[in-house]
């Protein structure tokens, strides 16, 4: 008994490297590419495969050279379902230098077995237009039973002969979609490429792409993250005081677009304000299911601004952030720990292997 489930728990190590090395979730080399956008923000593109038989949430490694100096970018994706594409936009503002060097893109994921995709479709029909500026409009209807929430629309653009140019993404906030309704969006390619594009394809619906920010605040890193379909945020720093966030926010479209940002909760009590080139703004502060606050406004278009956030607490309530599927962060699947389950293993067969033997001792002097 003491033996089979030693070859049981080998067996079990075996399957779990066999599935690690036949993991088939990846960017295709031909479907990456990387630019400085008109506002000279560095932009990196693509669109990740999953042909494994599950969905999977993804995260990007961007591993870069600059100068000889080696860093590693990473962002959570949203999920990919099987035999599916999801596009990705990636914008980096802290990468200046043009001489920067891609050297390689990895992926590592998560499998999301229980996830089932949406009942929402694009309508391919003569209201799907793409204008001469090269934006496309079009429209999505809920063909499912439930209502959607935070829907978000994303494509790749190609040029001529195919060739892969750009991803884009809806620039409307659609808070939800009711079933049976359609409700129109809009795609704009980067205004750098725009006289390259040819169509749109890979359509894909997910949840928000959110990006990961951290600044200094009180001595102590402060992680925090934002989702928009357009802009891109430079965070400047806090004050002495810890009250006040500064960011430079980047709008690279000639339209208007939003952004929220999710901090994690201080006190719980905070009361946040707004300024945009010193200027107070509207905005929106809620709070979602996890304690998280987020805070949400416009930035208007082909616009870069100074951004002041204030409200932010001094002191925190002992709780840890929750920040559930933090872009920044490597998300790990099995093959992450295929080391410490060999050395499980290897302890329980070393264990049991000794009982075996003790046993058998015993009974031969018995």
């Amino acid at each position: 008994m003491n033996v089979l489930l030693i070859l049981i728990s080998l067996g079990i190590l075996c399957s779990l490297i066999s599935h690690s090395a036949s993991a088939e979730v990846f960017v295709p080399k031909n479907e990456i590419l990387t630019y400085f956008d008109s506002k000279n923000i560095y932009t990196v593109v693509g669109a990740v495969k999953n042909t494994e038989d599950f969905p999977v949430i993804p995260t990007v490694h961007l591993n870069f050279n600059e100068n000889g100096e080696k860093t590693v970018y990473s962002q959570t994706l949203p999920i990919a379902f099987s035999d599916k594409d999801i596009p990705f936009k990636i914008k980096i503002p802290t990468i200046l230098d043009s001489n920067v060097i891609l050297e390689n893109v990895t992926v590592d994921f998560e499998s999301q077995p229980g996830a089932k995709e949406s009942g929402i479709t694009v309508v391919y029909d003569r209201t799907m237009t793409q204008h001469a500026d090269g934006h496309l409009s079009a429209k999505i209807t809920n063909t499912g039973s439930q209502t959607e929430h935070n829907v978000k629309i994303y494509a790749t653009v190609h040029g001529s002969n195919n060739s892969f140019v750009d991803v884009a993404q809806n620039l409307e906030k659609i808070d939800k979609i009711e079933p049976g309704q359609t409700v129109e969006f809009t795609m704009y390619p980067d205004p750098i490429i725009a006289n390259k594009v040819r169509f749109f394809s890979c359509f894909a619906l997910g949840d928000p792409t959110v990006v990961p920010l951290s600044a200094i605040k009180n001595g102590k890193k402060f992680d925090f993250r934002y989702d928009s379909p357009a802009a891109s945020f430079r965070v400047k720093g806090f004050d002495d005081s810890g009250n006040s966030l500064m960011l430079v926010g980047i709008n690279s479209f000639k339209v208007p677009t939003f952004v929220s940002f999710e901090f994690p909760p201080l006190s719980g009590n905070e009361k946040f304000s707004v300024l945009i080139d010193e200027k107070p703004v509207k905005f929106i502060q809620s709070k979602d299911e996890n304690g998280n606050w987020h805070v949400a406004f416009n930035i208007a278009e082909s616009a870069t601004n100074q951004i002041t956030i204030t409200g932010f607490e001094k002191t925190s309530t002992g709780r840890m952030p929750i920040l559930t599927r933090t872009s920044g962060e490597v998300n790990q699947n099995l093959s992450d720990y295929l080391p410490i389950y060999a050395v499980i293993v290897a302890v329980a067969a070393v264990g049991l292997f000794a009982i075996y033997r003790k046993k058998t001792k015993q009974q031969k002097q018995n």
